[in-house]
């Protein structure tokens, strides 16, 4: 159990050590203290722009793709714009540019959706009795049966090539995940909380998502579903109570599927700290783009996040 609890703990350190982002602390923990500034964090800008776009498409997400697009040009054609926000900005142009398009299935006869094409007999012709082409296929575009080749002598076995198993690497002599651990989809850019922790600090919030079938976070998400995990690195536990919900807002930019969830705090992940919310969204299959935001009540008190945005595929 207690290896289930740390996974997700163990993938934020991770992800917090290489992205080199240290955030400085004040003289006092007042929850009303400014956020960390855009010198201290070049993405945060784009994150505070293009937010609101994210939850302003949700309310229309059947124009989503066009409205992010045209947010994110905008916000590319300011020159004095941090080199990591147009970096932030072009990766949700790009998202919002090129959505993969979910596989479709035939379903059953009269069911919605594309329908199995039925099999049509000639004119003329016993069914079964000889085989035929489908109606309006050209015979001369057809390949008909091959004599077969004459079978070759089979060759020596060769001997089988020792297999060696790759060695894994993981950044700081941490262990390897499991084999079966699942493919997280990190956030463009961490967010970042007020000066709320006991010591004046200000916690960075690392958001990532699961797409499933999955088994974390637990109980994990199923197909068509996303699984969003958010810990405030630095923080101790969630408090029992959640003051200020922790808000998510997605948009299927595939299929025009939108909608929002509250994180919630998770007994199977980090329930010592440091402070971390989970949560399921039913987004379907495409591409996901989603942004997070709001607040998390540790037992130190009430920390606000500024937004984080990331995308996501759903297969």
């Amino acid at each position: 159990m207690s290896r289930t609890r740390n996974l997700l703990a163990t993938t934020a350190a991770v992800i917090g050590s290489s992205m080199a982002l240290v955030t400085a602390g004040v003289s006092h923990a007042d929850p009303t203290a400014p956020p960390v500034s855009s010198e201290q964090a070049p993405g945060l800008p784009a994150m505070q722009n293009l937010s609101p776009i994210i939850q302003q498409a949700a309310a229309d997400p059947s124009g989503a793709a066009s409205l992010l697009m045209s947010a994110a040009q905008v916000f590319i054609a300011n020159s004095k714009a941090p080199e990591q926000s147009n970096n932030v900005a072009n990766a949700v142009m790009n998202v919002a540019a090129e959505p993969v398009q979910p596989v479709a299935h035939l379903g059953a006869p009269g069911a919605p959706g594309p329908q199995a094409i039925p099999h049509v007999i000639p004119e003329g012709m016993v069914a079964g009795s000889e085989s035929h082409l489908p109606p309006g296929i050209d015979p001369a575009n057809a390949v008909g049966p091959v004599e077969e080749a004459p079978a070759e002598a089979p060759a020596e076995p060769l001997a089988a090539p020792e297999v060696v198993p790759a060695a894994v690497a993981t950044p700081d002599g941490q262990p390897a995940p499991p084999a079966d651990f699942p493919t997280t989809q990190d956030f463009m850019y961490p967010s970042f909380g007020n000066a709320c922790l006991a010591d004046g600090g200000s916690p960075m919030g690392l958001a990532l998502s699961v797409a499933g079938p999955a088994t974390l976070p637990p109980p994990g998400p199923g197909p068509g579903q996303i699984g969003y995990v958010f810990t405030a690195m630095g923080a101790p536990k969630l408090a029992e109570h959640q003051k200020l919900p922790l808000n998510v807002t997605w948009v299927n930019l595939s299929t025009g599927k939108s909608g929002s969830l509250t994180l919630q705090g998770n007994p199977e992940v980090n329930p010592d700290g440091p402070a971390t919310l989970t949560g399921v969204a039913d987004t379907g299959a495409g591409s996901i783009i989603t942004t997070i935001f709001g607040g998390v009540t540790t037992v130190d008190g009430q920390c606000q996040f500024q937004p984080t945005i990331g995308s996501a595929v759903v297969p």
